[in-house]
């Protein structure tokens, strides 16, 4: 019998940026995110799109905007990701290790 439950977590900017652009058609970024997680935990290649983000500034006296285009390789995506979520997969561990001895 396998456990489930609902994790619901919020992203912005590159992140959600890259979700945006895993989307297969008709596919919520919820369901995007799902998908690729999905495929990473069973050790399935993932085939992602390489993710574009734009950044937008004004200058403080005029109407000038300058914009700033940078392309992240799905190599740098995978980086930023990983490096973020190893902390929270070593607090999960823990969570996991002391839940384990309170039911012993």
């Amino acid at each position: 019998m396998s456990n489930s439950q609902v994790i619901s977590f919020r992203a912005s900017g590159h992140f959600l940026n890259w979700i945006e652009a895993q989307r297969e058609e008709g596919e919520s970024p919820s369901q995007a995110a799902m998908r690729v997680l999905k495929a990473l935990a069973s050790g399935e290649e993932v085939k992602v799109s390489t993710a574009v983000s734009t950044t937008l500034s004004t200058q403080s006296n005029d109407n000038l905007m300058s914009t700033e285009v940078s392309t992240m390789t799905p190599e740098v995506v995978d980086t930023q990701i990983e490096t973020k979520l190893d902390p929270i997969l070593q607090k999960m561990a823990e969570m996991e290790e002391r839940l384990g001895k309170l039911r012993a």
